[in-house]
């Protein structure tokens, strides 16, 4: 299969050159209106139709540009004055070559741009939630909160026996909140309340209801304590509901490989009730780095190559060192500078042209081997 399509390519680029020789030697009007391809603009010819490459309409070359157009065919193979695409060596890249791209082309194939810039990154986990209906845990702080009142009752009654049975009890109960996900200043906190959190059994118009999200494993990294929610009930219009990260349980379930995650959110207009499925969404804040969008990058199997504008319609193929994929952005590790801009969209017509005109280069002489 390997052979077929090297072999398929090879006819290709050959087909191609034949087509560049043919209207090189064939042009009786070398200074008349030519016509040329958009997609192919080393294709050129004397007169109105459709490109024999790709079946696209041929457009006029404006009269500027017919004469380095003209120049370019006399030399023989060189490539280097195309109108609307230019060449020139590149040597990060040597299997690709600095295109030029007039502002008419980049209009017509939508070349945007983004900046290499240092962004505060960033990922948003989506997860599935349910307002939580959890005895077990409401029975779990309730014994807390006896366990702390007991110790304070038996130091002040200087009851030692009373103290290390309630100190059991305490420890016992902070054991077990601890498993379920909760931080050692929440349950200090909770030790000084006087009773436990009712929401867990039934929760009232205005008071807090909490949401537990099955976040997977690869996901959990990006999930902090203290992160904010964006809770989601489709059952009220897809109306958004500010949350908060207070727990993350320590053991991984091994069936459906998530973690419960475990959010507070204030039950505005009684639009909570117990089993209810929501949609979560956890923000996480990773850091500062510098990144590209997501759509800048190339991926070519082996090596990652993105297109820096050069400015002036050039577009220089780079490859680059990446780190990870957060939100829509790759860090940059090596190939990039900041501020730099870089071609966001198109890219898989700029890098045709970069890799083709490369091939023709040096088939026609361009590269010395």
């Amino acid at each position: 299969m390997k052979k077929v399509l090297i072999i398929s390519g090879v006819v290709l680029v050959v087909v191609i050159a034949g087509v560049i020789v043919f209207n090189t030697t064939h042009n009786p009007h070398p200074t008349s209106q030519l016509w040329t391809c958009p997609m192919h603009p080393y294709y050129i010819s004397d007169k109105p139709g459709d490109c024999p490459i790709c079946g696209m309409k041929l457009v006029k070359v404006e009269p500027e540009s017919q004469k380095s157009k003209v120049k370019s065919q006399n030399e023989g193979a060189g490539m280097e004055n195309m109108p609307g695409m230019e060449m020139k060596k590149n040597a990060g890249a040597p299997d690709r070559v600095v295109v030029k791209i007039d502002p008419e082309k980049q209009q017509l194939i939508d070349v945007r741009t983004g900046v290499v810039a240092k962004r505060n990154l960033g990922n948003s986990v989506q997860a599935v939630g349910v307002v939580a209906y959890d005895p077990e845990l409401y029975y779990t702080q309730q014994q807390l909160i006896s366990a702390a009142l007991s110790l304070r009752k038996a130091k002040a009654g200087a009851d030692n026996s009373g103290i290390v049975s309630a100190q059991d009890a305490l420890n016992s109960a902070e054991t077990r909140l601890k498993v379920m996900g909760l931080g050692e200043q929440q349950i200090k906190d909770l030790a000084n309340k006087a009773e436990p959190d009712k929401s867990l059994l039934i929760s009232g118009r205005g008071d807090t209801v909490w949401i537990y999200a099955q976040v997977y494993q690869d996901d959990l990294k990006y999930v902090k304590m203290g992160a904010d929610a964006d809770i989601t009930l489709p059952s009220s219009g897809n109306e958004v509901f500010d949350g908060k990260v207070v727990a993350i349980d320590s053991a991984l379930n091994p069936e459906t490989r998530s973690v419960r995650v475990r959010i507070l959110v204030k039950n505005t207009g009684d639009a909570f009730k117990p089993e209810m499925y929501v949609n979560v969404g956890i923000k996480s804040a990773i850091g500062n780095f510098l990144s590209v969008p997501e759509d800048a990058i190339m991926d070519t199997g082996s090596k990652q190559v993105a297109f820096v504008d050069k400015g002036d319609g050039y577009f220089e193929p780079r490859y680059v060192v990446l780190g990870p994929k957060i939100g829509g952005y790759y860090v940059v590790t090596l190939g990039l500078a900041e501020g730099e801009k870089v071609a966001i969209n198109a890219n898989f017509l700029i890098d045709s042209e970069s890799q083709l005109k490369a091939a023709l280069g040096q088939m026609g002489g361009g590269h010395k081997h």
